[in-house]
């Protein structure tokens, strides 16, 4: 390719990323159904979940609750809040943000696009980068909105280092859910398919990575299985960096007295260890898993495109 051809691609590449994030945004009601399932899960937290963990956290320090205030207590149930809620996000903004592109399809631009000079991967990435921008920029103010709501109700502050790997989390994670829900969507046509499909996606996310309740209290089969998609490791990478920080908080506080079984609890309660084969894995697991995903689904991607782009001639 010359650098005219070159520098026409990244101009058109530009405008159509622009313009499907643009569309995305405009569309009101497609962000309230992206944001359904964090409201329901803030919505179960706030009138259900909360007190039942807070009181939970409480029973199992016994007596050496009176050494923890309450503020701190609620710091560690809110970041696990925190993490379900940027955990079922990044799923929910991603698939409903490709509804532009299925929405091309079903109206035949994309025919548009093929009658044009136009090569069909600059399409293709555009409709790409535009989720990963919509699902990273509604999920970092939707992280912004936790981090204010954990110090106003918890009085605790994260570190800078703490804060930079949890916005990484969230573009690791765009990248990842946009990726395989874009392979998926590539095989819709209509977009009430793709909402039905995503009416289910949002029901289950909840539960898959533990927003609702945490995973551990699922059969170890059922672990297995809702661990090993790859949403459940992002969030469980979020559940660690989030709530390690308030762990360390009100170990601090103890001084050591429980010799370490109240991490060692809300380790275990918590699911920041994700059950797969009855194996405890970490973060060094969860991180390899995750960017095979990534690269799994962006081969499958490209597959795809290929396949479809022969259909097409």
């Amino acid at each position: 390719m010359t650098d005219m051809g070159f520098s026409k691609a990244l101009c058109a590449y530009k405008g159509m990323t622009a313009r499907n994030i643009k569309v995305y945004l405009k569309d009101r009601m497609t962000i309230i159904m992206s944001m359904m399932t964090q409201i329901i899960v803030l919505g179960l937290y706030l009138l259900f979940l909360k007190q039942n963990y807070v009181d939970a956290v409480t029973q199992g320090l016994g007596e050496l609750s009176k050494l923890v205030t309450d503020r701190d207590i609620q710091a560690l149930v809110n970041s696990w809040l925190i993490a379900g809620v940027i955990g079922t996000s990044v799923v929910t903004v991603a698939l409903n943000s490709l509804s532009v592109m299925v929405s091309d399809k079903h109206e035949k631009i994309d025919f548009d696009y093929n009658a044009t000079p136009m090569r069909g991967s600059t399409v293709v990435l555009s409709y790409f980068t535009g989720a990963v921008v919509n699902t990273f920029f509604i999920s970092a103010l939707l992280l912004t909105a936790g981090f204010v709501f954990i110090r106003l109700t918890g009085g605790f502050i994260y570190s800078i280092t703490d804060i930079l790997q949890i916005y990484g989390l969230v573009a690791l994670g765009s990248v990842s859910a946009t990726l395989i829900l874009m392979f998926i969507a590539s095989f819709f046509k209509k977009n009430s398919t793709l909402s039905s499909f995503g009416v289910l996606v949002s029901a289950a996310i909840g539960f898959i990575i533990g927003a609702y309740i945490p995973v551990s209290q699922f059969g170890e089969s059922v672990q297995t299985i809702v661990n090993l998609v790859p949403g459940s490791q992002i969030a469980g990478m979020m559940r660690n960096v989030l709530m390690t920080p308030a762990i360390n908080n009100i170990n601090d506080i103890l001084g050591g007295v429980d010799n370490g079984l109240f991490a060692e609890g809300i380790d275990n309660t918590f699911a920041l260890n994700l059950n797969i084969f009855g194996e405890e894995v970490g973060i060094p697991f969860m991180m390899i898993f995750s960017v095979a995903a990534i690269i799994l689904f962006l081969v499958l991607n490209l597959v795809s495109f290929k396949l479809t782009s022969k259909r097409k001639q």
